[in-house]
């Protein structure tokens, strides 16, 4: 599938998404504080290590997409495949 943008809009909207896709599970894993507790537990889990067990499958995830996206942007063509 090509989308095109008028002077490569298509493309700048992709990178764009991208990094917010990126720097979201980034910034959340580097702010330790926010989940630096033991409570809640999940099946004896403290709170510390299932929360990063969560953020890394849902930033896997991101940055799969994030991939799929740069991999369709022409830059020579300054459209969206």
């Amino acid at each position: 599938m090509r989308i095109t943008g008028s002077g490569g809009t298509a493309m700048k909207t992709a990178y764009i998404l991208a990094a917010i896709l990126l720097i979201v599970p980034t910034s959340v894993l580097l702010d330790v504080p926010l989940y630096n507790h033991v409570n809640p537990e999940l099946y004896g889990l403290p709170f510390f290590w299932w929360f990063q067990g969560m953020w890394l499958v849902i930033a896997t995830v991101m940055y799969a997409i994030a991939a799929l996206i740069l991999q369709h942007v022409d830059p020579d063509k300054e459209e969206f495949q």
